[in-house]
């Protein structure tokens, strides 16, 4: 019989990669964050730079870590899925 479907144990390392992802690019911006409050900079556009870096993490950033988290997650449940199939074979 022909195999078909997915290797659980490699669906589960490239999950797992997913997830591992997310976090990095979490940690690197929580790294950056305080450099950007950091400079040296008064006025507005520096108001207005802060303000724009925070929606950005806030926003579309958070939104990318949650889309990685969620798409890590259903990898997990078709892996699973895989696995009841193959034990009722």
């Amino acid at each position: 019989m022909e195999f078909q479907g997915m290797d659980p144990a490699e669906g589960r390392e490239v999950a797992a990669a997913i997830s591992e992802s997310g976090q990095k690019i979490m940690e690197i911006v929580g790294d950056m964050t305080p450099l950007v409050n950091s400079v040296d900079w008064l006025g507005s556009d520096y108001e207005a730079y802060v303000q724009d870096w925070n929606t950005f993490i806030g926003g579309p950033l958070a939104n990318l870590v949650d889309a990685l988290q969620e798409k890590s997650k259903a990898l997990e449940a078709h892996i699973d899925q895989q696995e009841n199939t193959s034990r009722q074979r």
